[in-house]
């Protein structure tokens, strides 16, 4: 098989016509900063909502967001926005932290929550502009899923109010699916998705650094909150493991690897997707954390080899900079202290090569973690046990796939790994179908190098894929799912006739 770099126009050879003509980088630049300028400021104003006025104040102006999505036909600057307030902007905001109160005697519902639910009432009716083609199979998922509700009350689930709403706000999220292929219709509307997310990832990487310089995180300073998880004070032998904005962090890590091999320089600027790329790592590197590396070390290797294929003096600017990250990096004691850590940390991961399932003490996941689940599953190994009171008690997202096993079973495991293989192995073949010279060879590949990484670190470090999700997880992995099928469609009229 041969791969070949995506070019910006297809060969004139091929019976299909090239696309109009892309705007130039510097074209795109005023119009992009003025959004990404707005989308900023909104988002500091609801941290002033969210932590410095009363909460009666919060929530009118929380309501007035929720109002004014709704009305606004600009799904790619809301999204982003109810992304952001879920996943943490500078160490503000994050999960459970930006709520109001929807009815007296329930618990606070989250706004990216409230968001989910009104994307799938604007989208209910709206006639797709086509039918991803994983459809007929996300219903037999949901068919399951309702078996597994069924499970649950069967064996039996707690019917205390808090509990009965946390199973809402576990299948809420999965709406996403159904809404995003409705909502987002055009590329444009992507790219401009992860161009104001793009703005939070630098951001996460200015806060990842100030934590570690200071020990303590930007809101602690503030006196927003008094105690941060990851804010400790870096020595030889103590390592800072802290991690802003994981969900923003991998996604806008796919988007910027994606537009570099769909039409370069035509969506989004060359130099900001490489940028975001080099941010990215930096961040998961200085976090030490394995399995992060080892995604986006995984999907950036391969991509570079199969999609982007950069050039020589290409390869070399991006050596230089990172180089000289390095070296700015290493001039601040502290910071260099944490890049000696985690070095040590990632070496860790040859003991577990030589045999030592704990890299060296290091990784509890495969000794203790995993042996406990899969106990648990092993009670009711064929469909798991649901949506009960069982499966809250073992719960552990720390080892995604003995997790799967244990809340769905062996039927719903073969079920969602069916699905991912099916997702891959449509886009794969429709890459190596297409003419030679088509934009969407390569980012049709893209697609089947980045989910095998994302999927080694929902296997290596968190869970990410579940048959219930959080806001985060639902809203990025429609992102990608749907992205997948409207490349997947565009693509058609670009194969070899």
């Amino acid at each position: 098989m041969q791969i070949s770099y995506p070019t910006p126009y297809p060969l004139a050879e091929q019976n299909y016509s090239p696309p109009e003509t892309a705007a130039s980088e510097s074209e795109q630049e005023p119009s992009m900063l003025r959004k990404a300028l707005l989308f900023l400021a909104l988002v500091i104003v609801s941290i002033g909502a969210n932590y410095f006025v009363p909460k009666f104040v919060g929530t009118a102006f929380f309501i007035g967001i929720l109002v004014a999505y709704f009305r606004s036909k600009d799904e790619a600057f809301w999204m982003a926005y109810f992304l952001t307030v879920s996943d943490g902007f500078f160490g503000f905001f994050g999960l459970y932290k930006t709520v109001i109160a929807v009815m007296p005697g329930l618990p606070d519902a989250e706004v990216g929550m409230i968001y989910i639910i009104l994307t799938f009432f604007k989208a209910y009716g709206k006639p797709l502009n086509y039918k991803p083609f994983y459809t007929d199979f996300l219903k037999i998922l949901l068919i399951y899923i309702i078996f597994l509700l069924v499970q649950g009350y069967v064996i039996g689930v707690s019917m205390e109010i808090n509990v009965q709403f946390r199973l809402i706000k576990w299948i809420v999220p999965l709406f996403m699916l159904y809404s995003v292929p409705r909502l987002f219709t055009r590329i444009e509307q992507y790219r401009d998705l992860f161009l104001y997310l793009f703005c939070v990832a630098f951001v996460a990487l200015g806060a990842q650094l100030y934590t570690i310089l200071n020990a303590q995180s930007p809101a602690q300073h503030m006196g927003v909150v008094k105690k941060a998880r990851y804010a400790i004070k870096i020595k030889a032998g103590k390592t800072y493991r802290g991690l802003y904005n994981e969900g923003i962090l991998l996604i806008t890590y796919f988007g910027a690897l994606f537009f570099l091999a769909f039409r370069p320089g035509k969506y989004l600027p060359s130099w900001l997707c490489f940028a975001v790329v080099m941010a990215n790592f930096a961040s998961v590197f200085l976090s030490a954390t394995r399995g992060w590396v080892i995604c986006f070390t995984f999907s950036l290797f391969f991509s570079l080899l199969f999609v982007l294929k950069l050039s020589g003096r290409r390869l070399m600017s991006i050596l230089v900079l990172v180089l000289i990250f390095l070296f700015t990096a290493r001039s601040l004691p502290i910071v260099g202290i944490q890049i000696d850590n985690a070095i040590k940390r990632l070496l860790t991961l040859g003991k577990l090569a030589e045999g030592d399932e704990t890299a060296g003490g290091s990784l509890i996941r495969l000794s203790v973690r995993g042996p406990r689940v899969m106990k648990i599953w092993s009670e009711s190994p064929l469909t798991g046990w649901g949506f009960s009171n069982r499966f809250m008690e073992g719960d552990d997202f720390h080892v995604g796939n003995q997790n799967i096993l244990m809340h769905s079973g062996i039927i719903g495991y073969a079920l969602m790994h069916l699905f991912f293989i099916y997702f891959i192995l449509k886009l794969f073949i429709r890459s190596n179908n297409q003419a030679r010279g088509s934009p969407y060879k390569g980012a049709l590949l893209f697609f089947c190098i980045f989910f095998p990484a994302w999927f080694l670190l929902h296997s290596s470090s968190q869970q990410f894929f579940s048959y219930y999700q959080f806001v985060i997880g639902g809203i990025i992995q429609a992102v990608f799912f749907s992205m997948g099928a409207m490349m997947y469609q565009d693509s058609e009229e670009h194969q070899w006739k």
